[in-house]
């Protein structure tokens, strides 16, 4: 049964609602949301069904043969879902860079930044990880700062955006330099 309630806690979450949030949308006390999502009581089909419409899911019976089937599916849906959102997210960086550069092509730190997001572009497939993403995120938010900072105050944030640059750059050289994975100890088509 935790399996259901993790799943429930993972939509309720990816939705960014609090436990309270999803008790008022679909009319549930917030005590039985956390009973659900902790695994302490069975809910009825009924209760399933309302959750599920909250949190724009579906509520199916699969026979155990696809199961298989279906979970790969999913995990390949996400996967894909998590890569365009490393590809949004990084389009979106070096936007936002290539206009603070714009606006102050003189910053040997903004160059930096925006030389380390272009290097780092073609690896963004390799960033679906949620750590290396806050990286990207945090990147985000200083870049957002200074294109909103007046003039006069972006002097002042020059080290955060070197630092930001720095990670990056380690970022790209462990995504570049990183294990290629497990290889299998023989292969068929090998001839020596």
């Amino acid at each position: 049964m935790s399996a259901l309630g993790d799943v429930v806690r993972q939509a309720r979450q990816a939705k960014g609602w609090s436990q309270r949030e999803l008790s008022a949308r679909t009319h549930m006390p917030q005590a039985q949301i956390s009973r659900i999502e902790n695994a302490d009581v069975d809910p009825q089909v009924s209760t399933l069904i309302e959750l599920a419409r909250a949190l724009e899911l579906e509520l199916q019976l699969i026979p155990k043969s696809a199961l298989t089937a279906v979970e790969a599916t999913v995990r390949s849906t996400e996967a894909r879902s998590d890569e365009r959102a490393s590809q949004n997210l990084m389009a979106e960086l070096l936007r936002a860079a290539e206009q603070a550069h714009a606006m102050a092509p003189d910053r040997e730190d903004i160059a930096s930044l925006l030389s380390s997001l272009r290097d780092l572009q073609p690896l963004t497939p390799a960033l679906r990880a949620r750590a290396l993403i806050g990286d990207l995120k945090s990147v985000q938010i200083l870049l957002h700062g200074f294109l909103t900072y007046p003039p006069a105050e972006r002097p002042s944030h020059a080290q955060p955006i070197r630092d930001a640059a720095q990670r990056l750059k380690d970022l790209r050289n462990m995504l570049v330099h990183a294990p290629a994975g497990e290889r299998p100890a023989y292969s068929l088509d090998d001839e020596d």
